[in-house]
């Protein structure tokens, strides 16, 4: 065999092994990339379905509830609720404020981060929960507030309508009003 037979039979053994190290390659490049998609995907459903994953937004969203149920309903079982909220949020800033980071124990501060966020979760859950029993109880007070406005309208219209109805009828049979009556005195 020439030399230049067995060059070009030696490399081309190498160049279809470089091939395929490349195709292994771009495939785990894929492979990353939709792990990294997937990743993304779920963190933004995750933010939306929880929008406040700080201590600092969850406060404002429970004091906002709060300045709710002071100016728009007068609701103690409410009041209380967003009580046990604000008792829950001091709890997990409790917790976070103990839980020092040290590179010694990055495990440890990671899983205790975690449990905070899973805390301001369901303290979230629990403050969304209180917002739509708000929500129907301003809708509940508007509707009552509505019913007691048509039944006043309702009452003032009939007592005109009979006032008219009375003041014709005796008009018909020759009465006088009590007020031609006194002016005839």
């Amino acid at each position: 065999m020439a030399p230049t037979k067995m060059l070009q039979s030696g490399l081309q053994p190498t160049s279809v092994l470089l091939s395929q190290l490349d195709d292994t390659q771009s495939g785990t490049a894929l492979t990353v990339t939709y792990y990294a998609l997937a990743i993304l995907v779920i963190i933004a459903l995750f933010r939306l379905r929880y929008p406040c994953l700080t201590l600092s937004g969850l406060r404002d969203f429970v004091d906002m509830l709060d300045v709710m149920i002071r100016t728009l309903i007068e609701g103690a079982d409410l009041r209380g609720s967003v009580d046990r909220l604000q008792r829950q949020i001091v709890n997990i800033e409790h917790e976070q404020a103990t839980v020092n980071f040290r590179w010694s124990s990055v495990y440890g501060y990671i899983r205790v981060s975690l449990i905070t966020v899973r805390n301001i979760v369901k303290c979230y859950d629990q403050a969304q929960e209180l917002r739509i029993a708000i929500m129907e109880a301003i809708a509940h007070r508007r509707r009552a507030l509505d019913d007691f406005e048509d039944n006043y309208r309702r009452n003032l219209n009939s007592e005109r309508n009979r006032r008219q109805s009375s003041t014709h009828h005796s008009k018909i049979l020759g009465f006088r009003d009590d007020e031609e009556t006194n002016d005839m005195v």
